[in-house]
């Protein structure tokens, strides 16, 4: 009998590598074979049929964007940091959606279909970018092991220092701007669990990357986050020299800052930045507190004249 191996049965069967390791350990496919680590697939086998979907009506693209527009238009912005840039990814969202709607065999995983569209979208974007290198190939096997030191706060209750809303809201945008300083991976990982609410296995599902490597994304990006601004941010210490009214207006006059927010990305073993569990405490409360956004009603009513028809 011939075999061929998960990558090629993958590619055969248009689902994830991950997907038919996952299907040969449930014993799914007739005739896998197993030797070491290695599984051997049949050439002739079919693909099984997944059980983890059920058959369901036809859901109007309509009602779709009704109910879920801001909802994708959130994770992107939270992605972005930018509201015109959301509104691009989260229309692609749809379109996407709707061109591949009748792939959907299960509705009640509509939302997650969705958001992973949203997030694929999302990282699509940079790579047309050409200005930007991105990598999005990490060391499993390290980022794993950087996931056993990752910790989460208690929730205690925190003196948070007191500011006018005009002051709060340029320190969420300097929040989210620096979020875009790290790695493309890393970004994804924080924005989606620390400031979306995502669980760690939701974003190991959307990534197809283990748990495991997931909580070390979030260890570094979270130490990353924490080492730039327990030095920079008066919201973590009021004896720091930064004030948020004063970023903006440094952002807007000096081009070595526009350089470092477009060029620079974060990386806390360059100051050899250790753990400070009070730090990681104010800005996990701090990243939670920023608020949701609505999409503009212009691109709203847009978005729906697409659909409203289909």
């Amino acid at each position: 009998m011939e075999y061929i191996s998960v990558s090629e049965a993958a590619k055969k069967w248009g689902i994830s590598e991950r997907r038919v390791q996952k299907l040969c350990e449930e014993n799914r496919v007739p005739g896998v074979e197993r030797i070491s680590r290695i599984w051997l697939i049949p050439r002739n086998a079919e693909k099984p049929t997944d059980k983890r979907y059920k058959t369901i009506t036809k859901v109007s693209m309509n009602e779709i964007v009704i109910k879920y527009n801001a909802y994708i238009y959130n994770i992107a912005y939270k992605l972005t940091g930018k509201p015109e840039q959301a509104e691009d990814i989260a229309q692609e969202t749809f379109i996407k959606a709707w061109k591949h709607l009748d792939e959907l065999k299960d509705q009640t995983a509509l939302k997650q279909w969705l958001r992973t569209i949203c997030v694929n979208e999302f990282r699509m974007s940079l790579r047309k970018d050409i200005r930007k290198k991105i990598t999005y190939v990490d060391n499993i096997e390290e980022l794993e092991k950087d996931g056993e030191l990752l910790v989460n706060p208690t929730e205690d209750v925190i003196e948070e220092v007191q500011a006018s809303e005009d002051v709060i809201s340029m320190r969420n945008g300097c929040f989210l701007a620096m979020s875009r300083k790290l790695s493309v991976n890393q970004r994804i990982v924080f924005s989606l669990i620390d400031m979306f609410g995502l669980s760690i296995q939701e974003v190991a599902d959307i990534l197809e990357i283990t748990p495991k490597a997931v909580k070390g994304l979030l260890y570094r990006a979270r130490m990353n986050i924490d080492s730039f601004f327990q030095s920079h941010c008066y919201f973590l210490n009021t004896e720091n020299p930064c004030r948020c009214k004063a970023w903006a207006e440094f952002f807007q006059n000096r081009s070595e800052l526009q350089s470092f927010m477009q060029d620079k990305i974060l990386d806390y073993t360059e100051k050899g930045y250790e753990f400070n569990l009070e730090v990681r405490k104010k800005l996990s409360l701090y990243y939670q507190q920023i608020p949701d956004q609505m999409p503009r009603k212009e691109w709203y009513q847009r978005i729906i004249s697409q659909f409203k028809n289909i």
